[in-house]
């Protein structure tokens, strides 16, 4: 792979592509260079600042401007980030540990669980899962708050093992049960996040869970979770799924022995999936629309108003904290259904007509495909042939470039 096309799949599938200036910055750097400076925080400008203004965000679940600030908040962040390895893995584990704003209905709580993405995302997996079980708004979500010795709550414990660690077929009901026997006792005392563990809520009877005796409490629950043989399988498929597109065997068993090995460390797993990509072992990635929005802004420095685009982005389907269920948002092809697709393009429209004079809408108002496909930050191989006929058709300038955002070779890394 060439040196600008190995730069270009790096930052479009583990963050959020390239503006053509730092495209060129990055280039002369070298792939090598820009895959530790995505995983590195300190090598790239420190851990990300935050995005938010708690002053807008009161523990009021019917104040509706906190919902909007906290949203477009986050998205105007990956925009701007320094760090967007740190916020595309922040927003991976935000599609996997589901919570949604809909049920949580505070604001401020999702955006701690964002802020818990963000700080923790690249750390210990262990530590990680420990912090998501406590976090305010997923003992709202998965109802742990009101887990009780005398009346457990099974939802948590059963995710905790289908979606969020093992997966399905790797437990048994028994295991749902004993697990969330042994979790019981978490709540919080007020709405800005303040969590305690009540004793007299708990049952702390020893149990057999995984496999494992004596299971009795959170850290008995993640330490039986953690030594399980599918617990690295089953977050290497996920990191793998969503960075490489591939989901192969070789790929994933390779990534989960490295995992395990390494103590269960996420940024060495993202690390690995990077590097086995950058060595060809990825498929194409269907870029959702929250990541693909973020890229069509980064490549065109374009700020179209956040009060137009949330509805547009609802539209699409993938609207940040708005998860459709506790599975997650679809990928790969659910993407291409006609009302996505309208919406993305709507989008499309919104970022070419805020899109500031420069090198992206000179390239858009003449007729060289591949210098269009360039500025926009594509790999070498440019537009394809069916792509480079509706730019051909399509009115220079920002109509152009509306419709280069919405080819295949943009939507998809």
């Amino acid at each position: 792979m060439e040196e600008r096309d190995a730069v270009a799949c790096l930052h479009r599938r583990a963050g959020f592509g390239l503006a053509s200036a730092e495209m060129r910055e990055a280039v002369g750097r070298g792939a090598a260079a820009e895959l530790d400076r995505l995983l590195d925080p300190q090598g790239a400008g420190g851990l990300p600042a935050d995005l938010w203004n708690d002053a807008l965000l009161p523990s009021d679940p019917r104040d509706r401007a906190s919902k909007s600030h906290a949203i477009g908040q986050w998205v105007d962040g990956m925009v701007a980030s320094e760090q967007p390895a740190v916020e595309r893995v922040a927003w991976m584990w935000h599609g996997h540990f589901v919570s949604a704003l809909d049920k949580v209905r505070v604001a401020r709580l999702m955006v701690e669980q964002a802020r818990l993405f963000r700080s923790a995302g690249l750390g210990s997996f262990r530590e990680l899962l420990r912090a998501v079980t406590l976090d305010p708004a997923m003992l709202i979500y998965l109802d742990l708050r009101t887990s009780t010795g005398s009346e457990p709550n099974e939802n948590y414990a059963r995710e905790l093992l289908e979606l969020f660690t093992l997966g399905e077929g790797r437990y048994t009901e028994a295991d749902v049960q004993a697990g969330a026997r042994a979790l019981t006792g978490w709540t919080f005392y007020d709405l800005d996040g303040g969590v305690k563990f009540a004793p007299r809520r708990h049952d702390d009877t020893p149990r057999e869970f995984l496999g494992v005796d004596g299971v009795h409490d959170l850290d008995t629950v993640l330490d039986a979770v953690l030594a399980h043989d599918e617990l690295a399988p089953f977050i290497a498929r996920t990191v793998a799924a969503e960075l490489l597109g591939s989901t192969d065997d070789a790929l994933v068993a390779g990534l989960a022995e490295g995992f395990a090995a390494g103590g269960f460390d996420v940024r060495s797993l993202v690390r690995s999936a990077l590097q086995a990509g950058l060595a060809g072992g990825s498929a194409p990635v269907v870029l959702g629309p929250v990541p693909w929005f973020v890229c069509a802004r980064r490549v065109t420095g374009a700020q179209p108003p956040m009060k137009d685009v949330l509805p547009l982005l609802r539209s699409t389907g993938q609207l940040p904290m708005l998860p459709p269920n506790v599975a997650g948002w679809p990928g790969g092809p659910a993407w291409f259904g006609a009302s996505s697709l309208v919406a993305r393009a709507n989008l499309a429209a919104s970022v070419a007509a805020a899109t500031p004079d420069g090198e992206v809408l000179a390239a858009a108002q003449g007729d060289d495909g591949d210098l269009l496909a360039d500025v926009l930050g594509l790999p070498s191989v440019g537009f394809g042939d069916d792509s480079l006929a509706a730019l051909d058709a399509a009115t220079a300038g920002r109509d152009r470039l509306a419709v280069a955002l919405i080819t295949p070779e943009f939507l998809i890394a």
